[in-house]
């Protein structure tokens, strides 16, 4: 009896090292731990893995990413080169822009491929240079030599470009200080400056000074004061003056904000019709 025993023995202990070893495996790593119920279902034999969902789309779109304009920067006979983005096709069509106070024209940056669909883009720098801010200009009150500079611009870079390009049909685009000038610009030079717009400007608008245009776009900042310059540009509407007004979202005094080439591509399109 006590022989037959041994053999059983024997067996029990050579079974309870082998689950010893398999609990335990090699180099100390934990054991593997049993898969859940839901994965045992999704791995049995016959039964189809369903992949995860995709991932729900963003409710806002990432924007697009405009190309870089075409901005260089030509020489101008008599003074500094002036930055310039030419039209995309063979339009004469010109659009000056006036920097605003103590600034510079790379603000054109931002909104310039909305112009090139209509006309070629000139941005001089300001005849007088801000002390203590190299490269930083602002306009003097000597609004006949502005038009003189402006003219005399065209003239330059209408040869550099080997291009034509109308002295007398230019859209003026100004910015806060550069829009005051624009606006007495086209008030005393009616057959070069037919049309305007007027961005962020230290003053209303004058009905006197506008009322030939035959196009006039005005723009603020949404955190700008807004109330006078709107209602003005409906009264010059109502008047006869082809006017609209704009806001630009999210911007204050000295920038033009996230939304500014959409907005400045519908003022673009309006003052060139």
């Amino acid at each position: 009896m006590r022989r037959a025993l041994v053999p059983l023995v024997v067996i029990g202990l050579v079974a309870t090292f082998m689950v010893a070893r398999q609990a335990t495996p090699a180099g100390g790593a934990e054991p593997e731990r049993p898969a859940s119920p839901a994965s045992a279902v999704e791995n049995a034999p016959g039964v189809t893995r369903t992949p995860p969902p995709e991932p729900a789309p963003s409710a806002e779109p990432s924007p697009a990413t405009e190309p870089t304009p075409e901005v260089r920067l030509v020489p101008v006979s008599g003074e500094e080169p002036s930055r310039v983005a030419p039209a995309e096709g063979e339009s004469s069509r010109v659009f000056i822009y006036l920097h605003g106070f103590c600034s510079d024209a790379n603000g054109i940056k931002e909104w310039v491929s909305a112009a090139q669909r209509h006309g070629t883009v000139i941005a001089p720098h300001g005849d007088l240079q801000c002390e203590g801010q190299p490269g930083r200009f602002r306009w003097g009150n000597d609004i006949r030599f502005i038009d003189y500079r402006i003219q005399r611009a065209i003239t330059s870079i209408a040869k550099a470009l080997n291009r034509s390009l109308d002295r007398n049909t230019v859209t003026l685009v100004g910015y806060s200080e550069g829009a005051a000038r624009a606006q007495s610009l086209a008030w005393l030079y009616p057959s070069h400056y037919p049309r305007a717009v007027l961005m962020s400007g230290p003053q209303v608008p004058a009905f006197d000074k506008v009322r030939h245009l035959e196009r006039l776009a005005v723009l603020r900042g949404e955190r700008e004061y807004r109330r006078n310059y709107r209602l003005s540009t409906e009264y010059f509407a109502k008047a006869g003056v082809p006017a609209r007004f704009w806001e630009l979202p999210g911007a204050s005094h000295g920038e033009l904000g996230p939304d500014a080439l959409r907005v400045l591509t519908e003022v673009f399109d309006f003052v060139a019709r």
